[in-house]
């Protein structure tokens, strides 16, 4: 979507420069959002706020419909290619299966539909505060009904890893980048380089 929007504009660079740039801002707006306390947690307002300063060279500036196209495209963001079979064994031992995301709960299920197996249940942060807030956490401790003992945290990237991690949840951050948390008194119990890490914590 970003690579042929740039085209039809005749921009040049790197549609991948682009893209990291939007996802930092996003991430960035919603650090701001939790810390202004301003209004409630909505990603697609994060998404296109940030598309909007990744693409603010634009002239004429991105227009409404371009903007609805790129928010819209992140409900066919592709798994990685693990994921259905890491989940189909989730399943398989019969445990909760469950989201906790930033994601507008509209786009979480889209999203979620898209991998073709069950989840017990689609917790969004939408209408709250964005994750790392202690607040995301708590919302799902209640929804799930469980004790912070029973959850074994999935994060897919730094501030949630160390967000869970402080809120006293056991987490395995999904760590494909070799990344570290910035605070290393909040680096997660465990790590590792794709979702199958995730299987031998259920064995344990």
């Amino acid at each position: 979507m970003l690579g042929g929007l740039l085209e039809r504009r005749r921009v040049g660079g790197d549609p991948l420069a682009v893209s990291r740039l939007w996802r930092t801002k996003q991430r960035e707006y919603l650090l701001i959002a939790n810390s202004l306390d301003r209004e409630p947690a909505t990603n697609r307002k994060a998404i296109e706020a940030s598309a909007r300063y990744a693409l603010r060279s634009l002239d004429p500036p991105l227009a409404a419909e371009e903007a609805r196209g790129l928010v819209d495209a992140w409900e066919d963001l592709p798994p990685w290619p693990e994921s259905a079979e890491v989940l189909e064994e989730v399943r398989r031992r019969g445990l909760v299966l469950a989201t906790l995301s930033n994601g507008d709960e509209d786009m979480l299920r889209a999203l979620v539909a898209s991998l073709g197996v069950a989840f017990d249940r689609v917790i969004s942060t939408e209408g709250g505060k964005f994750k790392p807030h202690p607040s995301a956490y708590r919302r799902a401790l209640d929804a799930l009904g469980v004790r912070r003992e029973e959850w074994l945290h999935v994060a897919g990237g730094a501030p949630d890893a160390a967000g869970a991690t402080a809120a006293g949840i056991r987490t395995l951050w999904v760590n494909r980048q070799a990344d570290a948390v910035i605070d290393s008194r909040y680096t997660p119990a465990h790590q590792a380089t794709d979702l199958r890490g995730l299987l031998p914590l259920l064995d344990g």
